[in-house]
């Protein structure tokens, strides 16, 4: 059942903390679509190559010590919108989603969706390898950094800073991909792939990753057996969301939790009293304010 994956984490976790070397298999459950009808041509077998080897990469490469059975792994997601291409360059919208089950129930909740301005150097037939002390190649980099990112804010909701070595990896990867591999590696960014890793890797921005934990462990599992209590303990959640802004506006961990979060939170306060709902609308829209409209749901849905 999914949802053991919510007990069993935690024991992973451990194994994964002291590298257990018996413990290795692949952690992610990915889809890949590439979409490439603004590309002009009939001769598409490129990007129907390129699907089958990103599938084949994303669902076969090892990313850690864990052992992960098929309905434990992580559900993520890579869509590329293909914009232009010359000669091997292609540039996309690329669009990554990550989920996770909520105990007790067959909802899932997201954890990511987010999309990048994404260029890189592909030609048919070619094999991609992950080589973690060289980055040469910004189709592997950006598909291992994101890989490492979805792992850890995974694990980040089982258990507080549960995502430490994922995000320690993608920040590696970060360092040897500046200088080489094109803007979206560039230091001092906010939303590019140095503002992601610094957001969750700086002590002083750590709010987003404990209210991600007190959030879905303590809170979005509990609703199953005690509604209630699950909402309060959201609602205890949502305060870091403040802080997170005051450390740092621009975070794009802030900007994912309004895109992954609103349309739950609506749901989930549906029940709650008329003074809850305007409490947890006001502190939302304090920290939103462009979101009103998106959020008034959370005041008028019965």
């Amino acid at each position: 059942m999914k949802n053991r994956r919510l007990l069993i984490s935690g024991l992973l976790l451990v194994a994964m903390m002291f590298c257990i070397p018996e413990l290795k298999a692949q952690e992610l459950n990915c889809k890949v679509q590439i979409n490439s009808q603004q590309i002009p041509g009939t001769d598409k077998a490129v990007y129907e190559n390129l699907k089958e080897v990103i599938m084949e990469f994303m669902n076969t490469q090892r990313w850690s010590n864990l052992e992960l059975k098929n309905v434990e792994k992580i559900d993520c997601s890579f869509s590329f919108i293909m914009k232009t291409r010359e000669g091997n360059t292609h540039t996309c919208d690329l669009q990554i989603q990550s989920s996770r089950p909520v105990f007790g129930s067959s909802y899932s909740t997201t954890m990511l969706n987010m999309r990048e301005d994404f260029t890189f150097e592909f030609q048919e037939n070619q094999t991609l390898t992950f080589n973690p002390t060289s980055m040469d190649n910004n189709l592997t980099a950006t598909l291992a950094f994101w890989s490492y990112v979805i792992l850890g804010l995974d694990f980040d909701s089982f258990a507080q800073k549960g995502g430490d070595p994922f995000f320690q990896k993608a920040q590696e990867i970060t360092s040897l991909a500046q200088g080489t591999l094109g803007e979206s590696w560039k230091a001092q960014e906010d939303k590019n792939h140095w503002g992601w890793i610094n957001s969750l890797t700086d002590p002083n921005q750590a709010s987003m990753r404990v209210l991600s934990y007190n959030y879905h462990r303590l809170g979005l599992d509990m609703m199953y057996e005690k509604a209630e209590e699950g909402r309060n303990q959201i609602m205890s959640a949502l305060q870091g969301l403040p802080l997170a802004k005051q450390a740092n506006s621009r975070s794009p961990l802030l900007t994912n939790f309004l895109d992954t979060k609103a349309d739950e939170l609506i749901n989930i306060f549906t029940k709650a009293s008329g003074q809850e709902k305007e409490t947890i609308f006001n502190l939302l829209t304090e920290v939103y304010p462009a979101a009103v409209t998106r959020l008034d749901g959370i005041k008028t849905k019965k």
